[in-house]
């Protein structure tokens, strides 16, 4: 039983070949079909309450301007949003940016996109001649910034923009789920839940660090951390821990399951790493490597500590889980799953497992099958062109 193809450079199964590199980026399979992050989601709620409350300033409860207000407020939302994901830069441009500095901003820059796209629309609905009555629109662009009318707008995008956009900065540094959950008191009581778990270790850190030195290795952690949690946003995982140089992401069982999200995870993260190599290479003259483990299970949740309260998960998964990734250089594997991962994930096609077969891990009476994943893009890739491609015996028919 042989996986060397986890390792080998020029191997075109891997995510590391040359070949499958050259797969990966002419036809994308990890990249979901998503124009707005769920990070950038608040915004279009955002506009909603921002022109509804401005209707409101303007006409009280009036149903033709709340309406008109809803019709205008939807589409600047979501174009918004859709172009703050699309600019995923600005933010790693920013992530060390003082808290208060960055909230500044950012609630700046969405104000901005409010009022470029709010006066659009105006100019537009005016060409058109569109009867403004009770509308949240003035009569004339003239009659909007003559008067008082462009800075309410202005004050109230401001406020309504900060607030937002503290609050979600708040959820992205402490755990969107995290504040929710204790706030709301889910897991005062201990409860238990079926979750997966994936396990993900930087290799060769202890190495690195000595190399590099204690301040530039953080760094390195930081940049590596900060890089990783985007493909696990956007796979619907949430990080439950950091410890010392390894990540612990989890999902609830139904939702890491669907369309296999928890194992795409992995590669989605290793596609990411590699967009950003040149600038490892440039700043820390590496790039990140890792190997990683996927179990899940039944778990006991409850909410522990008096003045620093977080959620804390307990059980044999998470033991096991660690004992998986401990195989993975024994293995010579970047990423195992167990045989409940197997059994119960439907594996897209361009996702290829292998039976390592069973083992005693430490603290389990019982051998747990184990199974190596990889990227098997190269197979798919040849019967795309074979698809695409004409025989030469019907280009002599039709001759």
């Amino acid at each position: 039983m042989s996986i060397e193809h986890d390792h080998n450079p020029e191997d075109p199964g891997t995510l590391t070949g040359k070949a499958g590199a050259r797969a990966v980026s002419s036809f994308d399979l990890l990249q979901p079909w998503k124009v707005i992050s769920q990070n950038n989601v608040y915004i279009v709620y955002l506009s909603v309450l921002l022109f509804a409350f401005y209707a409101y300033t303007r006409h009280g409860f009036n149903w033709i301007a709340l309406s008109t207000s809803l019709i205008v407020s939807v589409p600047i939302g979501f174009a918004i949003a859709f172009f703050e994901t699309q600019s995923q830069e600005f933010r790693r441009r920013h992530r060390r940016t003082r808290f208060w500095w960055y909230l500044v901003y950012r609630t700046f820059r969405v104000v901005v996109w409010f009022m470029v796209l709010f006066f659009f629309i105006m100019v537009l609905v005016n060409w058109l001649k569109i009867n403004t009555y009770e509308t949240i629109f003035p009569h004339s662009l003239y009659d909007f910034f003559a008067t008082r009318k462009v800075f309410e707008f202005l004050g109230i995008a401001l406020v309504i923009s900060l607030l937002s956009n503290f609050f979600d900065e708040l959820h992205r540094k402490l755990g969107r789920d995290a504040i929710y959950n204790l706030v709301l008191g889910k897991y005062h009581q201990v409860k238990q839940e079926e979750r997966l778990f994936l396990f993900i270790d930087l290799n060769n850190s202890t190495d690195i660090a000595e190399e590099m030195g204690e301040m530039e290795f953080s760094h390195f952690l930081q940049d590596y951390f900060y890089d990783i949690s985007e493909p696990i946003a956007r796979y619907f995982g949430r990080v439950y821990q950091y410890v010392g140089d390894e990540v612990v992401v989890t999902w609830p069982l139904r939702k890491g399951m669907r369309y296999a999200v928890c194992a795409r995870c992995f590669f989605a993260i290793q596609k990411q790493i590699r967009r950003y190599e040149k600038q490892y290479q440039q700043r820390y003259g590496r790039v990140p490597e890792f190997k990683a483990a996927l179990h899940g299970g039944n778990v006991v949740v409850s909410e522990v500590g008096k003045y620093k309260s977080e959620i804390a998960y307990h059980g044999d998964v998470l033991n096991t889980t660690a004992r998986i990734l401990s195989k993975c250089h024994e293995l010579n594997a970047s990423f195992i799953i167990s045989d409940y991962i197997r059994k119960q994930v439907e594996l897209p096609k361009y996702l290829a497992a292998e039976s390592l077969g069973g083992f005693q891990l430490k603290g389990k009476q019982q051998e747990v099958e184990l199974h190596s994943l990889w990227l098997a893009v190269e197979s798919m890739e040849k019967r795309r062109r074979r698809l695409f491609r004409r025989k030469p015996k019907v280009l002599k028919e039709e001759k």
